[in-house]
């Protein structure tokens, strides 16, 4: 039976804080505003669930107060798109979320272009919503998307991609969310300079599968400050075209990037590595397994120059575990230390095709077809690399394109 190892584990959060008295008197003047699909009323007040709104273009066409929450019942599915239509401000932002009990209340847009924009508002979060239907984007942020946050909100079966980051970004959160079953991209930035990006604990699968061979990954994007930290990332691109895709792909262009990737699992992504990362990364503490092409996929840099720092990760069972190549005309830096190699295909487990600045050590490479467990693996006796790492090296070697 093939080693899978076990899911990260989950985060503990740290207690909250006790909210200062001008805090707790902000919550409780905070206006609460109720959407009722069924049994609501657009002519009533809002503010009770007997006196709930019934539709999106009530929602859409009122200004809210900061700290407004708009609530939408468990349960009920309204079609259309909705529009953030009030900026919040840093302690009191606007947040569109659930009441009741049952299922996720549901935005869909039954083939409306987007199911829920943040419409250039600032400030606003997004909390226990299922968003779909879109023939586009399911939940578009921007023109710039400023301290916006995503939390336990399902985005799925949408055209085009599940999330898109449209401008540049500054403090976004995307946490405990499913990105599933979209088109394109499961997360895309689209920008660069996104600073103090945090996305965690979310699934981020199945995405990708339009025939139009784009390179829809699971995300694609671009971070200068922010972390990549505790998904589980997997089966991006099935069913697609001939472009590839990959778990994650921190793409090109980004200069002075601080981006962390650390403690996912990245697996069974079927056409393209499981982290490509063009620009600077810190990438730590992963599980990366059974991807169409190497677990990690490093350079591309163009003018750029780069810095990456990999280290206690494990590659399994992918085609080739690291794989450097394609320098472009800036430096490249590569600290690679303390990682864990089973079966790795065709290719070796470290391949480092150019002339870079590069410390290799203390890394773990076994053609055992199984482990028992990730500390044995760890800890075993079956490593073959010698002081500098057992590495292919080949200047000027070109191994095939990773796009």
């Amino acid at each position: 039976m093939d080693y899978l190892p076990p899911p990260p584990p989950a985060i503990e959060r740290p207690a909250q804080p006790s909210l200062l008295v001008s805090e707790r008197r902000n919550a409780e003047n905070a206006p609460v505003f109720y959407v009722d699909a069924k049994d609501g009323d657009d002519r009533r007040s809002g503010r009770g669930p007997k006196e709930a709104w019934k539709s999106l273009e009530k929602v859409n066409a009122t200004a809210f107060p900061p700290g407004s929450r708009v609530l939408f019942e468990r349960g009920e599915s309204w079609r259309g798109s909705l529009l953030a239509s009030s900026s919040g401000t840093t302690d009191r932002p606007i947040t569109y979320g659930a009441y009741g009990k049952g299922d996720a209340p549901v935005i869909d847009a039954r083939g409306a272009s987007v199911a829920v924009s943040l419409n250039g508002r600032s400030n606003v979060a997004f909390d226990g919503l299922t968003i779909t239907g879109a023939a586009d984007t399911g939940l578009l942020l921007g023109p710039r998307a400023r301290n916006v946050s995503v939390t336990n909100v399902t985005v799925t079966g949408n055209g085009g991609s599940g999330i898109v980051v449209q401008g540049t970004s500054d403090g976004l959160r995307i946490d405990g969310s499913a990105i599933t079953g979209n088109g394109a991209y499961g997360i895309v930035h689209y920008a660069a300079d996104n600073t103090d990006q945090i996305i965690t604990r979310n699934t981020i699968a199945d995405n990708g599968w339009r025939k139009d061979g784009g390179v829809y990954s699971g995300w694609n994007g671009r971070i200068r400050t922010g972390e990549i930290a505790h998904n589980r990332v997997f089966n991006n691109g099935v069913n697609g075209g001939e472009g590839r895709s990959h778990g994650l792909y921190h793409d090109q262009g980004q200069a002075g990037s601080a981006l962390k990737i650390h403690d996912n699992l990245i697996h069974d992504n079927p056409r393209g590595a499981g982290i490509l990362a063009k620009s600077s990364t810190e990438i730590y503490r992963n599980v990366i397994f059974r991807n169409a092409d190497a677990g990690l996929s490093l350079g591309q840099n163009r003018g750029i120059d780069v810095t990456y720092r990999v280290y206690d990760n494990e590659f399994y069972d992918n085609n080739g575990g690291i794989l450097q190549h394609q320098k472009g005309n800036g430096s490249i830096t590569l600290e690679l230390r303390d990682n864990v190699f089973h079966r790795n295909g065709k290719r070796a487990a470290i391949i480092i095709a150019d002339s870079i600045d590069k410390t290799v050590a203390g890394n773990r490479v076994s053609n055992d077809a199984k482990a028992e467990n990730r500390a044995e693996s760890r800890s075993g006796t079956t490593a073959i690399q010698q002081p500098g790492g057992t590495v292919q090296e080949a200047s000027g070697m070109r191994p095939e394109s990773v796009r």
